[in-house]
């Protein structure tokens, strides 16, 4: 069998945020209008709708409006495309198929914290990921997970705050609003210095769209925020969380019409969940790196239920990736596509 490549491309970008928003738009310029024209037909009506969002992404935190901004010019394209594209999640809200797992304190072996999923997309994403090194005047530096246009989809910060992601509010399907693009949202957030700050920040941001958060920081504190258009609730990991694609939380499973402590009938979600939280509960106080390659590499249950699924590629999804964060060493471990075929590979911030 012929793998598929092992190894990330790495785009690194220094300067004022504007300068690296311009050098990553001008070398980025092909790959996102391709992705753009690939995902998102850009109608008069979508870009309307990202315009109202540009309004409020362009007065929410500065470093990341001024990138898009450069990105804008230097992919010659406008304000409303690169925005649309950060709309990439409110517009097309359609692959419920990522697992995430936090553990922290007396859940690891060493008691520091370690999150991590399985990036699940369409297939005809998987050549387009790479890794995005910032070093943003006024900002920390950062080790970002990216897609064209979207260069912060998840990633760690030099202070150990890290973020990734899963979607969700997909049955029943909630619409999305005029808010900062959840694509946007990363990016602002691995601005901060930890969770505390994080989580006053999304408290502070009307969201457009829907979206399971998982933040960890070097200080051990583990969280999970759960959004709905234009709200969120943030539940605090004590030692093991887990997320897929459905809420868990009491007020979002109320404010989204899902029934409390279940997922939508037919949807593959609560499987993936139950397992990745026996195995966490297994492993309880001697979790390790070791141990979250293991979970994400997992192929047990039902079909379109696993974790990892070896034969989803003939679907119309495929682990694009597989990541974890170790906040504590500032590290990101990545494995491309089918993560039982590929070694993760350590990149530090």
């Amino acid at each position: 069998m012929t793998l598929m490549p092992s190894v990330h491309a790495i785009h690194s970008y220094r300067g004022t945020p504007r300068a690296c928003g311009h050098a990553y738009g001008a070398e980025q310029a092909e790959a996102i209008e391709i992705f753009l024209r690939l995902k998102l037909a850009p109608d008069a009506k979508r870009l309307r709708y990202a315009a109202r969002c540009w309004t409020l992404l362009a007065n929410w935190q500065a470093p990341v409006a001024e990138f898009v901004r450069g990105a804008a010019t230097g992919a010659g394209r406008s304000l409303e495309e690169l925005t649309l594209i950060l709309l990439n999640d409110e517009m097309f809200h359609a692959s419920p198929h990522c697992t995430a797992l936090g553990a922290t304190r007396r859940a690891t072996r060493d008691g520091t914290p370690i999150i991590g999923e399985n990036w699940d997309w369409s297939s005809n994403l998987y050549p387009w990921s790479s890794l995005t090194r910032l070093h943003m005047r006024g900002a920390p530096r950062q080790l970002l997970y990216s897609f064209p246009g979207l260069w912060a989809a998840a990633g760690i910060n030099e202070h150990g705050l890290a973020l990734l992601w899963t979607g969700t509010g997909y049955a029943p399907r909630l619409r999305p609003i005029v808010g900062i693009p959840t694509y946007a949202l990363p990016a602002g957030v691995l601005l901060q210095r930890n969770c505390a700050d994080a989580l006053a920040l999304l408290r502070g941001t009307r969201n457009a769209g829907s979206f399971n958060f998982f933040l960890a920081d070097a200080d051990g504190d583990v969280w999970v925020v759960e959004g709905c258009p234009g709200k969120i609730e943030a539940e605090r990991c004590e030692d093991i969380i887990t997320r897929a694609n459905h809420y868990e939380t009491e007020r979002m499973c109320r404010l989204s019409k899902q029934a409390l402590g279940e997922a939508p009938p037919g949807f593959v979600s609560l499987p993936r969940t139950q397992r990745m939280r026996a195995l966490a509960q297994k492993h309880l106080g001697r979790i390790t790196r070791k141990h979250m390659e293991q979970f994400l590499r997992d192929t047990a249950g039902p079909p379109d239920g696993r974790i990892c699924d070896p034969a989803c590629i003939r679907n119309s999804w495929i682990p694009v990736d597989s990541f974890y964060f170790l906040p504590a060493a500032r590290e990101m471990w990545i494995a491309r596509g089918i993560q039982s075929r590929h070694a993760y590979a350590r990149h530090a911030v």
